[in-house]
């Protein structure tokens, strides 16, 4: 079970980023769950990389940049 790493709260769903056809975003396909996304707080934790995504950010596959 993972947990938000900002709040600890256990109220986080699981993010796994579909494939769209755009190259520029399918870059970041398939590499399993993709980001943990918090209820309570909104933080979005990158699952690969361990550290909070900005609005908009996608977690690069594996973590990656």
């Amino acid at each position: 079970m993972h947990d938000c790493k900002k709040c600890k709260s256990k109220n986080v769903i699981m993010i796994e980023y579909g494939y769209t056809g755009d190259p520029e975003i399918d870059k970041y396909m398939y590499d399993g769950i993709s980001e943990i996304d918090c209820n309570d707080c909104g933080a979005r934790i990158g699952r690969w990389s361990g550290r909070e995504l900005k609005d908009g950010e996608l977690e690069p596959r594996w973590g990656k940049k």
